[in-house]
Parts: structure tokens; C-alpha cells; sequence
């Protein structure tokens, strides 16, 4: 009996959450549109300016000129890495 019950209960989740995705996956899926868009690659002057708090409005060229101008250090392999030990 007790087999009988866990087949049971089993069974009724896999329907359970398999009706779940099947009810919200319309709302979950992008448009033919929306995947087309994103599919294309978009320029730098095309997005709107990054709020970086203090500094305010940013425009992303101006991000990406200051990237190319000085890029992140390299690690130096040499440094003692440290690790997190926990409490």
C-alpha cells in the first residue's frame, strides 16, 4: 500500500509542475521579434548612458574608451592568493 502511495504522490507532482510549465512558458518565451533583435549585434551609441551614481550619466563609448585606454591590471602570479577559511 504504502508503494502504491509514493507511485501515487509521483505521479502527481510530475503533472503538477509539467501543468505549471506548460501554463507559464507563453509568458516565459520571447517573440520571433524579440530573439531576431537580440540575434544582431547593436553599436555602442545605441544604448542609453549607465547612472553610475556619483558620477552620474555615463555614455557607454565613453566606458569603453576608458577600457581601452587602461585595461585591468594583470594578476601577478607571485602574490599570495587568499582564501576564504569560513568562520
Amino acid at each position: 500500500m504504502q508503494k502504491l502511495s509514493n507511485i501515487a504522490f509521483c505521479c502527481a507532482s510530475l503533472i503538477a509542475v509539467i501543468s505549471v510549465v506548460w501554463l507559464t512558458f507563453p509568458y516565459a518565451a520571447r517573440s520571433a521579434q524579440e530573439v531576431e533583435l537580440t540575434a544582431t549585434p547593436q553599436g555602442a551609441e545605441m544604448f542609453d548612458d549607465i547612472d553610475l551614481g556619483d558620477f552620474g550619466l555615463v555614455p557607454v563609448l565613453d566606458l569603453m574608451q576608458f577600457y581601452v585606454d587602461s585595461p585591468p591590471l594583470e594578476s601577478n602570479s607571485s602574490a599570495k592568493k587568499v582564501r576564504f577559511q569560513g568562520c
